[in-house]
Parts: structure tokens; sequence; C-alpha cells
């Protein structure tokens, strides 16, 4: 995120800014919430450091981020929830009416 390039002499010459794949937006650094499926069950992660795009909300996560997540998501059913959500649901049909 934002790398700094340098002269020969070390001297600070310009800011690169890093651009969101999707919109082009600007990223920087944020938290982002994941959902992850795991068979039936949804999974709700908080507060995951990420670079952010300022337009879109498009979040991308470091490599070591991303690596701890799988590690997590190998075992998550050995902690205990923060706690549980009651989360409702939808069919197509409920949300666009039957259009067959």
């Amino acid at each position: 995120m934002g790398k700094q390039l340098h002269n020969q002499k070390g001297e600070k010459m310009s800011n690169i800014v890093d651009r969101c794949d999707l919109c082009g937006g600007e990223l920087k650094p944020g938290k982002t919430t994941l959902e992850v499926w795991r068979g039936e069950e949804l999974l709700v992660i908080r507060d995951v450091p990420a670079d952010v795009c300022q337009q879109c909300n498009e979040a991308y996560l470091a490599a070591d981020v991303s690596e701890r997540l799988d590690h997590f998501l190998d075992e998550y059913h050995c902690h205990q929830p923060e706690r549980y959500l009651a989360v409702p649901q939808y069919s197509a049909v409920q949300a666009m009416g039957d259009k067959s």
C-alpha cells in the first residue's frame, strides 16, 4: 500500500497509489467483514485488516492475512464464537417473483 520511490541518492521521488482492480479507486488501509460459507454454516469474521477501495469498498487481503484466515477456517470449530447472529433467508422467487 502506497510504496515510496527513491532516486539513486536515496531522495524520495513520489508516492505510488495502489488502485482497485474493479473500479480504479484508491486503496487505503482499513478493515472489512468476511462472510464465508462452510457447508450449510455461515461464518462471519469482522475487523479483518485489508486495503479497502475508497470508491466501491472492495477489500484486498495481504497474503499473510489470507494465510492466517485459512488456518483459522481449518479449525474454526475449536473456537468459541464471539456471538451468534440470526440471519434471515429468502428464496429468489420471494426476492424477484416467479418469471419462469
